[in-house]
C-alpha cells in the first residue's frame, strides 16, 4: 500500500509544481491576483504532497496505530499549509478591492487556465482509483483537493474575466470567495485530524 501512497504522492508533487509555474506566469503576466493566488495555492499543494510522501516512506517502520497518527498528521498539516494559504488569499483580496489595479485578459491566457481545470478534475480521478487500493487519509485528502482545486481556478478565472467586463474589483472579489472556501474546508479537517491525534 505504501508503494500506491508514494506513487500518488509523487505524480501530485510534480503536476502540482507545474500547475503553479503555469498560473504564475499567467498572473503575472495578466496582473490577475486571483489567478496569481490559484498560483500559490498549487505551491502549497506542491509541499503538502511532499509531506504526505515523506509519511509514506517510513510507512513500513511503523505499526498500524503509528502509521495511522502519521498520516493524520500529514493530513493535518496538510490542511494547516491550505489554512495560511486561504488566510492569504482574503487579504490579498481585500486589498485589491480597497485598491485596484488594472488586469490584462486574453484568450489565451483563458484557455491555458481552463487547460489547468482539466489537469485537476484528472488528478482527482486518479487519486480516486489510488484510494480504491489504499483507503489513506492522506489520498482522501489529495481527492478531495483536487476537486476543491477546480472550483478555486474557476472562481479565478471567473474574477480575471469579469475585471475586463464590469468597473468592479470582481479579482479581488473571487480571490477573498476562493481563499474564505479552502479555508473553512481546511479548518474543518484540521477539527477532525486534531480530534483523532488528542484522543488516539
Amino acid at each position: 500500500m505504501d508503494k500506491t501512497g508514494k506513487a500518488a504522492t509523487i505524480i501530485g508533487t510534480i503536476a502540482n509544481f507545474a500547475l503553479f509555474l503555469t498560473k504564475l506566469f499567467v498572473g503575472i503576466s495578466s496582473n490577475s491576483l486571483s489567478i496569481y493566488c490559484d498560483a500559490i495555492n498549487n505551491l502549497g499543494d506542491t509541499f503538502g504532497c511532499l509531506i504526505a510522501l515523506l509519511g509514506f516512506i517510513f510507512y513500513k517502520k511503523m505499526n498500524d496505530m503509528q502509521n495511522e497518527r502519521t498520516q493524520s498528521l500529514c493530513t493535518f498539516v496538510i490542511n494547516i499549509i491550505i489554512t495560511v494559504t486561504g488566510g492569504y488569499f482574503v487579504y490579498n483580496g481585500l486589498e485589491r478591492v480597497l485598491y485596484p489595479l488594472p488586469v490584462a485578459y486574453s484568450t489565451g491566457y483563458a484557455y491555458i487556465i481552463i487547460t489547468t481545470v482539466f489537469v485537476k478534475i484528472a488528478m482527482g480521478i486518479m487519486y480516486s482509483h489510488f484510494y480504491k487500493k489504499d483507503r489513506s487519509p492522506i489520498i482522501k485528502a489529495l481527492i478531495t483537493d483536487s476537486f476543491l482545486d477546480c472550483f478555486v481556478t474557476l472562481c479565478a478565472l471567473m474574477g480575471l474575466f469579469l475585471i475586463t467586463k464590469i468597473n468592479f474589483a470582481a479579482d479581488g472579489i473571487f480571490a477573498i470567495i476562493t481563499g474564505a472556501t479552502i479555508t473553512v474546508s481546511a479548518i474543518k479537517s484540521i477539527i477532525e485530524h486534531a480530534k483523532f491525534l488528542i484522543n488516539g
